[in-house]
């Protein structure tokens, strides 16, 4: 019975011990998300996602840089960072090693996609006089365009489109005494603001806080695209078709503007463990009403249709959560 009783003594002690000293928390999982360009949504929508992610999940710290359209595919590629928006066109482009890619970065897979919409703005300061695309082009002084950082999805949109529609080239408007700007979202706004450009071209999901404060110091326009050239780029490089709301700029628009368009898709380099995908994958979905307070274009996230006609493979983590929540078979 002594005995007995020192084995349930020793127990007891042990259960005290193990509860004043619990075990030692997880171990912190660092990772890097490549955004988009300083002040544009793509990298508001990281910053508030991954706040929020860190916020459910402490163990897992994730670090916000700008990014852009087509730069962050080699980004992820290589594990210069692990997480990245990426738009479909490219990250297809990335997988196949095609333009605007030399090698092929098979590496990229996803967690879901569809988070917002990015719409082209074609941009036209009011005072020019122009209201089309084909304006923009044979306006009557050489043209100052802001096109974003080379790289970026606003920059090789305007470079494709002037190149396969236009039949014109950078060096072509240079020729004739016209100015390419790339720079970053930021000092587009600030450069139409202050005359120092007249035309922009940005991929960004509306309503654009940077298109909304350039508008305040220079009436702007938002120019649509023509049939054609819409049905052009949706041929040649996979662009959506869509139209960006008059509501969403109530101040510059009057009516609703046709335009090229590119969903949001969030990649993942496949070394990532399953366990740690599976939990952002879990967190994301499970906020999506905290969404739209982070940037409006997020409202059209939905959990239930994320995983479906991804341009790259399923994570195994992110798969997994999909098919606990019945979402996928």
């Amino acid at each position: 019975m002594r005995r007995k009783a020192y084995l349930v003594t020793a127990i007891i002690a042990l259960v005290v011990i193990m509860v004043s000293f619990p075990a030692e928390a997880s171990e912190k999982t660092r990772l890097t998300w490549t955004s988009g360009g300083t002040g544009g949504g793509w990298f508001v929508m990281a910053a508030g996602m991954a706040k929020i992610i860190e916020e459910k999940a402490p163990h897992i710290q994730i670090t916000v840089i700008p990014g852009g359209g087509t730069t962050n595919q080699p980004i992820v590629g290589t594990k210069k960072a692990e997480l990245g928006w990426a738009l479909p066109p490219f990250l297809v482009a990335a997988r196949k090693g095609t333009d605007p890619y030399t090698e092929k970065f098979e590496d990229l897979m996803v967690i879901g996609g569809s988070f917002s919409d990015n719409y082209l703005h074609v941009l036209a300061a009011e005072d020019t006089g122009v209201t089309t695309m084909r304006g923009m082009m044979e306006y009557s002084k050489p043209i100052r365009v802001g096109t974003g950082k080379v790289g970026v999805s606003g920059e090789f949109t305007f470079r494709k489109m002037i190149e396969d529609y236009f039949r014109t080239n950078y060096d072509e408007i240079k020729k004739k005494g016209g100015k390419i700007f790339q720079t970053g979202y930021t000092e587009i706004a600030t450069n139409l603001k202050d005359r120092h450009i007249d035309f922009a071209c940005l991929n960004i999901a509306p309503p654009a806080a940077i298109v909304q404060e350039a508008a305040l110091g220079r009436k702007l326009r938002i120019l649509p695209w023509p049939k054609d050239l819409m049905s052009l780029m949706q041929k040649n490089y996979g662009f959506g078709i869509g139209i960006i709301k008059k509501e969403m700029y109530p101040d510059t628009l009057k009516e609703d503007v046709p335009t090229a368009t590119m969903g949001t898709v969030i990649m993942v380099h496949k070394s990532v463990e399953p366990k740690v995908v599976y939990e952002i994958t879990k967190i994301v979905c499970e906020i999506k009403d905290r969404l739209p307070s982070i940037h409006k274009s997020m409202e059209v996230f939905d959990p239930a249709t994320a995983w479906k006609d991804m341009a790259g493979p399923l994570h195994p983590g992110a798969a997994q959560y999909y098919k606990e929540k019945g979402y996928m078979k």
